[in-house]
């Protein structure tokens, strides 16, 4: 059964390394914008929600801001923080974010804030990385590996 779950990982791993890359990625470009075309802008707080996948406090906080800009461009985000950094804020505050001139759709609290979510992703991938290496090193090393018949099996 043991080594059923670890080939189990093995076999997801593809899945969850790619979505892993895919949010790098997108992290990335949204530094790259708001770094090269940013602009600062007042924006007002519409929420602070719990933000992990059971809805419990754990996982830091979700604060979810909207900026009407001029035109047709309406900027609806939201910034991942801790707890802590998130009893700043209150709903209906204003606050300063930075937004991309090409798109405002990519907007982040800073610059910085947008840097930070790149490195906390590369983390979480780093660690995911160093897990798969770890199950596959101890399938490698198995004393009975199921996937291939043994010479007693043979001898029969």
């Amino acid at each position: 059964m043991k080594e059923f779950k670890l080939y189990l990982i093995v076999l997801t791993s593809p899945f969850a390394l790619l979505f892993a890359l895919a949010e790098i990625r997108a992290d990335y470009a949204l530094y790259q914008h708001v770094r090269d075309y940013g602009l600062s802008a007042t924006a007002i707080v519409q929420s602070i929600e719990n933000a992990s996948f059971s809805g419990s406090a754990e996982g830091g906080r979700k604060v979810r801001y909207l900026l009407d800009l001029p035109g047709p461009a309406l900027i609806d985000g939201s910034a991942h923080m801790s707890k802590r950094a998130a009893d700043r804020y209150a709903p209906g505050q204003e606050i300063e974010i930075v937004y991309a001139e090409t798109n405002p759709a990519h907007s982040a609290l800073s610059v910085s804030h947008a840097w930070s979510a790149v490195v906390s992703d590369l983390i979480v991938f780093g660690a995911y990385a160093a897990v798969l290496a770890l199950v596959i090193a101890l399938i490698r090393t198995s004393p009975n590996k199921t996937w291939r018949p043994s010479r007693r099996t043979w001898a029969r």
